[in-house]
């Protein structure tokens, strides 16, 4: 057994199908299984989501659907193994769920997944199309609605969403006009679906009578299958007349003529008082209208109970009040059988699902009072009075119209609801049937401005809407589609889309002109200058107007020559007017790239010559790096001072410690690169390079006095003139072979004096290493020179040995 719920968001049918499930207990019948429909949308929505995925791409989302496990169980919802309940009533979710059920292969996808769980279980389901496409067989399903404002404050009462109310009621406005356009699967009441407002109702109540209803249709079902229920309450036998001679096929239009006769014949046999019979006007006067029945007299009618006049010849039903009177006459009346006659066409439009006629007369709480004639008055309840949502309810006052008749009985009483929304939404759906079968692609139509969105506004075009897109209100920009249209305005539109399988209509303002890129290339040359209004900003530059309907891009790269601009407000703002170059375009894709720099000259042209290699400038540090100094030459053009280039001899380890931003400081160009815009600036090159005048000074080899400025653990940094510092390896510190390098290396301070020799020399790297070891070898050498040059001058004969003898004497 399926128990179907359809009905809007909000309407209570998840709670209900839910309570239904779990308490429902029917004579020998299994236990219920609850089954959310909309759970199993929203868990695809959630998965898109996850996966990074447009749930508004279709074909993306139609693939995820279809390779996603999604498993139900005990009313949960399972994705991928995942038990996903909780997640699913989010406010993003809720923004992208009913776009993705509209689409008619997922659709499919998950009604066919529905069938399966259902199986041969007893389930209560619910979702937007159970009862018009997924259980179209059921006996027991039911339609619950709720006006919007009463669906809102359910929702915002629940505390899931993080929207106000106002916000909440619009969402689901929209998604009720979303779930009514739908391909397949609409938002709609279809005969045999039993229709409840559960607006004013608690969640027992509406239980209560969906509990009621769905054991009356057991009984009917079984007991009650040849009975309609008469005025007063009463079972009424409507069986045939002959059941045998009905289920025998008539050979001949003879045949039938002889049986409606024979019938008929009996019928006059059988003619009893408070019967209702058709007669035959056979004379009409001023004041009494003369009927044959079939009997021996006639009966008479008074003209008044006729709305119109009859003429001989009419059929006219009435009730027989006696045979005879007491003077002979057959006494008949036409108000008692209008009466009878329209309780009976009323029940039979009941049963049939067909129209009737009434008046629209008086509000009254919740809705109106309707006069159907013969006395008989019904309910109209507001949220069933139009097919769109009454603002003004006095409007539809005095309104004459049709309806479908909901209800007749109410625990045996009389009590009549009609429905006229039901009426108005078939109606609209065959205008819109007729609209895309007889519209085309180019055809102007007419229509009232319904409603607003961010991306257009919706066009009433008799009950269904159209979509004029902000983009085609106009060939220029539109900000706001409320400064184009007002709301119930006529307005005359072109169609430039229909598509009837998603039953969607485009419309187009601008399509009355033409399209005012045909003539671009008349008026527009590569490198114009033009003059434009700014229509909007974005991170990436700024969108120029040059005439309505025609935008060009200036791209932030192409706001100035010199300034990095950050963001497009630091120089233009919405509504300026601004001069601009036209770099190029594409009439394909309608796009203009323009730039604003290019009405300026640009400084890097001549800054070669402006600043030449050599020239020695005076400039504040504009910012200071890790690496060096940007110092401002001019507005916009900033030089680098690299950190290798503040010192010949010092070596820098953050410029900071330097230069200060706002410094002036004395410096000079050493190279320009324009087309890179790249100027590189030192200060050390405003004097001469001291390791160039100490490398033609000291020669290797050559004596060198310093102090220490550092010891370290593979030697001493020794500084000598011109404030070069040069390294003595340890290696290259002791005097006599014996003696150990460490040790000597922890003999030496910072701030001793030394004497040592030139070792090497690498001007171009700024290296010189020093050594003592040599410097006392080129020492001994010095005074063996010396030596041998005094013993020679006196004519002596002198060898190694007598030197060596000589140290090792008191006076050496």
């Amino acid at each position: 057994m399926v128990i179907a719920i359809d009905g809007p968001a909000g309407s209570g049918k998840s709670t209900i199908a839910k309570n239904l499930a779990e308490k429902l207990k029917l004579p020998g019948e299994k236990p219920f299984t609850y089954l959310n429909s909309g759970n199993l949308y929203r868990a695809i929505t959630l998965g898109c989501i996850r996966s990074h995925i447009d749930p508004l791409d279709q074909t993306a989302a139609l693939g995820f659907a279809k390779s996603a496990r999604i498993a139900y169980k005990d009313g949960d919802v399972y994705l991928e193994g995942e038990n996903v309940v909780s997640l699913l009533h989010t406010d993003e979710i809720d923004r992208f769920v009913a776009p993705l059920s509209a689409h008619v292969p997922i659709r499919h996808l998950v009604n066919d997944l529905i069938r399966a769980i259902a199986g041969d279980l007893n389930v209560v389901v619910e979702g937007r199309d159970m009862t018009t496409v997924v259980f179209t067989d059921s006996k027991y399903r039911f339609y619950l609605d709720a006006s919007a404002e009463a669906r809102a404050k359910r929702r915002f009462g629940q505390g899931v969403s993080k929207l106000s109310l106002e916000e909440i009621l619009a969402a689901i406005r929209e998604r009720d006009e979303i779930d009514k356009n739908k391909a397949e699967g609409s938002l709609k009441i279809v005969p045999g679906v039993r229709y409840l407002d559960t607006s004013d109702l608690t969640i027992s109540q509406v239980y209560e009578k969906l509990i009621k209803e769905i054991i009356n249709t057991q009984i009917e079902g079984s007991t009650m299958g040849q009975l309609e229920v008469g005025a007063d309450g009463s079972p009424v036998d409507t069986s045939p007349i002959e059941e045998s001679n009905a289920q025998k096929p008539a050979n001949s239009q003879d045949d039938i003529q002889t049986q409606l006769q024979e019938r008929y014949l009996k019928s006059l046999e059988q003619l009893e008082e408070g019967q209702l019979v058709d007669g035959h006007v056979i004379q009409v006067t001023p004041d009494q209208v003369f009927i044959d029945v079939g009997y021996k007299s006639e009966g008479k009618i008074p003209i008044g109970e006729f709305a119109e006049v009859p003429k001989v010849g009419d059929v006219v039903s009435v009730i027989l009040i006696a045979k005879e009177n007491k003077y002979g006459e057959v006494i008949v009346s036409k108000q008692k059988a209008d009466v009878k006659l329209f309780w009976k066409n009323l029940r039979q439009a009941f049963q049939d699902h067909t129209m009737v006629v009434g008046t629209i007369e008086k509000l009254v709480k919740g809705g109106y009072d309707v006069d159907l004639g013969a006395g008989v008055r019904a309910f109209l309840p507001i949220s069933q009075s139009d097919a769109q949502k009454v603002d003004k309810p006095e409007k539809l006052l005095e309104l004459k119209t049709n309806f479908y008749v909901e209800r007749l009985y109410s625990d045996g009483k009389v009590n009549i609801v009609v429905n006229r929304r039901k009426w108005l939404e078939e109606e609209i759906e065959q205008k819109r049937k007729d609209f895309f079968e007889k519209t085309q692609i180019g055809d102007d139509v007419s229509g009232a401005v319904k409603s607003f969105t961010s991306f257009g506004a919706f066009i009433d075009l008799g009950g269904f809407d159209g979509l004029l897109h902000i983009n085609d209100m106009s060939w220029g920009h539109v900000t706001r589609p409320k400064d184009f249209v007002k709301k119930g305005q006529e307005i005359r539109l072109k169609v430039i889309r229909i598509d009837p399988q998603e039953r969607r209509i485009n419309l187009s303002l601008k399509h009355f002109s033409d399209d005012p890129w045909v003539h671009f290339e008349d008026k527009y040359h590569v490198n114009d200058i033009i003059k434009g209004k700014v229509t909007k900003l974005t991170d990436f530059g700024a969108f120029v107007e040059l005439e309505e309907g025609i935008e060009g891009l200036v791209h932030i790269s192409e706001f100035s020559w010199v300034k990095k601009i950050q963001k497009p407000e630091e120089v233009l703002s919405i509504g300026d007017d601004t001069e601009c170059m036209i770099l190029g375009y594409d009439l394909q894709a309608g796009r203009v790239s323009l730039g604003l720099k290019q009405v300026t000259p640009n400084p890097w042209s001549e800054i070669e010559a402006k600043y030449p290699v050599g020239t020695r400038l005076t400039r504040k540090v504009a910012k200071i790096t890790n690496a060096g100094a940007f110092i401002e030459l001019e507005e916009g053009i900033d030089g680098f001072l690299h950190g290798d280039d503040i010192s010949w001899t010092k070596k820098i380890k953050h410029p900071g410690s330097e230069f200060s931003v706002g410094q002036e400081i004395e410096c000079m160009v050493i190279s320009v690169e324009a087309e890179d815009k790249n100027i590189r600036l030192g200060v050390k090159q405003l004097s001469e390079d001291p390791w160039q005048s100490f490398a033609s000074s000291y020669k290797p080899g050559s004596l060198v006095e310093g102090e220490v400025s550092s010891v370290t653990d593979f030697g001493v940094f020794v500084r000598v003139p011109g404030g070069i510092e040069g390294l003595i390896h340890k290696s290259n510190l002791p005097e006599n072979r014996e003696d150990d390098p460490d040790e000597l290396l922890k003999k030496y301070n910072v701030g001793d004096k030394i004497k040592a020799v030139v070792l090497e020399m690498q001007p171009d790297k700024q290296k010189v290493a020093f050594s003592i070891k040599d410097y006392q070898k080129k020492v001994q050498r010095d005074e063996l020179s010396r030596y041998m040059a005094a013993e020679e001058s006196d004519g002596s004969t002198f060898t190694l040995g007598d030197f060596l003898k000589s140290k090792n004497t008191p006076e050496g």
